[in-house]
């Protein structure tokens, strides 16, 4: 659905992807894995028009497309959902949603077929998200929600998701999870940027590794393991665990003796 060919893109002296390939294949969760600074969020910050490629092409559905900006992103059917949530705490969640997306010449008119409209979405998904609740109201997941609801509202059919569990319990994550999976079924495309090695070979179905801006690994997920990929992130053999001596209950691990403190006026504290 999405191919990224030879992408660089460099801010000042700095080259942020350089000559980065990427194929996202149709009804498929997809990975990006590196570590900070290897350029994943930039490469597809430069999928959803938030920066310009210096050089390369961006395909959908096997057609050359210009992507300037977040408008052009959407209108080809490509979401985003940030890691830093862009919600408004003191509206709905349906007034969050049609915020920019607005039709028709009555706001009030609007709002009643959006609540129906978000209903049907979040139902279809069991997101168990109220379009009427105030975003302040919450949880942080169920924010998140309302990020990918505010996505399909917008007809996308691929979502590219930005540390989607960063901010979630381990609870809520299987729940994320398994919303994915839905939408998955649903036929929807997805993307994830992420550095949690397990929750890649949990979720996705192909993983391509970034370092130093470089592309240097594309993966199927159920052929590689967390040391393959640690080894591809880092450019060497990772120790996953460190082996250690049992600690005796009586060793010393720290003790003070004779210490003296002076204050600011000199005498003993």
């Amino acid at each position: 659905m999405l191919e990224l060919r030879n992408i660089t893109k460099s801010f000042g002296d700095v080259v942020a992807n350089n000559n980065v390939s990427i194929h996202v294949k149709k009804g498929t969760i997809h990975a990006i894995v590196g570590e900070n600074g290897a350029g994943k969020s930039t490469i597809m910050r430069i999928a959803y028009g938030f920066y310009n490629a210096d050089s390369g092409e961006i395909l959908v559905d096997g057609n050359s497309v210009s992507i300037k900006n977040p408008h052009d992103a959407i209108s080809l059917g490509i979401g985003m959902v940030h890691q830093h949530f862009m919600l408004v705490d003191t509206m709905t969640v349906a007034e969050n949603i049609i915020l920019g997306a607005e039709t028709g010449t009555s706001a009030s008119l609007d709002l009643d077929k959006a609540n129906l409209d978000i209903s049907k979405l979040s139902n279809d998904l069991r997101l168990g998200v109220n379009p009427k609740a105030y975003i302040e109201d919450l949880s942080v997941g169920q924010q998140q929600r309302v990020e990918l609801l505010k996505a399909l509202y917008r007809d996308a059919e691929l979502l590219i998701l930005d540390e989607p569990t960063a901010v979630l319990t381990p609870q809520e994550v299987d729940e994320f999870f398994a919303i994915l999976r839905r939408m998955k079924e649903q036929g929807k495309t997805i993307i994830i940027i992420t550095h949690k090695l397990e929750e890649v070979l949990a979720i996705s179905d192909e993983v391509t590794v970034m370092r130093d801006g470089k592309s240097v690994g594309n993966l199927k997920t159920f052929e590689t393991t967390t040391k393959d990929l640690a080894r591809l992130i880092v450019g060497r053999d990772v120790l996953l665990r460190v082996e250690k001596a049992d600690a005796e209950p009586n060793d010393t691990m720290l003790e003070v003796k004779n210490l003296s403190i002076n204050g600011k006026n000199g005498a003993a504290v």
